[in-house]
């Protein structure tokens, strides 16, 4: 076994329900890191939503996986090493029928930040992210002419995923939290994010470790050397996972999975 990668979803497994992360998983990670081993957040998120972490949370690991596996940046310098977009076509088609059907339609393009419309519940989440997204009106303040790394639903997601699910095979959804959908390139998913990046520092399969709560987390588990589900996980995510931790994500699971994997109580191959 050599060095290792860990990649961990954000939400509900790396750090606590109030976004903050223990001190003790903190310490853990720094450890890892001394020890030559990689660490990762591997998240639905996307670049707006990160502003929820605090700086040194944040920037604390060595990598971003972000928008679901389609972004990938390096920490240290804040370079983008990769970056799936959805087509511009294919963009033009789903905002053209949600301006048509007065839906609301998130866009998300790095640390630009659009809606079709505002809705109480995505004011409420721009109070926490400290950013109120800009509120569109037409085609052509959307910015669509080059591709967008991503778009989410909320409000509407029920007929934007028919609607996706219908015409548009170029993309897909997940369900990445309760009442939220994001919306990716199609081939796109938090493991091949993670794929990619552990062959770009010639990390063994066997050597990937991901860790997760929710159901977007159920595809990076089962192809990892380790997939390992916190106490809190939903059972469909625990029933694929190689392990569950003892504690949960407001408890330092993150300092607890290192612990393990610092003493290889993880070294196996599937």
């Amino acid at each position: 076994m050599g060095r290792k990668l860990l990649a961990m979803d954000i939400d509900g497994t790396a750090v606590r329900d109030d976004y903050s992360m223990g001190t003790a998983s903190k310490k853990a990670i720094e450890e890892a890191k001394r020890a030559g081993h990689v660490i990762a957040y591997v998240s639905g998120r996307r670049d707006i939503d990160m502003l929820t972490l605090k700086d040194d949370e944040r920037w604390i690991v060595d990598y971003h996986i972000l928008n679901t596996g389609g972004k990938i940046l390096r920490c240290c310098d804040r370079e983008v090493l990769y970056n799936k977009l959805i087509p511009p076509a294919v963009c033009r088609r789903l905002l053209a029928y949600c301006f048509e059907k007065n839906l609301q339609l998130q866009i998300c393009d790095g640390m630009i930040w659009k809606v079709t419309k505002m809705t109480e519940q995505t004011m409420e989440y721009a109070r926490e992210v400290g950013v109120i997204p800009e509120v569109i009106s037409s085609m052509e303040e959307a910015g669509w002419e080059n591709g967008i790394e991503g778009f989410m639903a909320t409000s509407d997601l029920q007929r934007v995923a028919e609607y996706i699910d219908q015409y548009l095979p170029e993309i897909y959804y997940v369900n990445s939290e309760p009442g939220c959908i994001d919306i990716m390139a199609s081939g796109v998913s938090k493991w091949r994010g993670i794929k990619i990046l552990a062959e770009s520092l010639n990390i063994a399969h066997e050597d990937i470790l991901t860790v997760g709560n929710y159901y977007n987390d159920i595809d990076m588990l089962q192809h990892a050397g380790v997939g390992i589900a916190v106490a809190n996980s939903l059972p469909e995510v625990k029933d694929v996972a190689d392990f569950v931790t003892e504690y949960d994500n407001n408890h330092d699971a993150v300092a607890e999975i290192i612990s393990k994997m610092l003493h290889h109580e993880y070294d196996m191959t599937k």
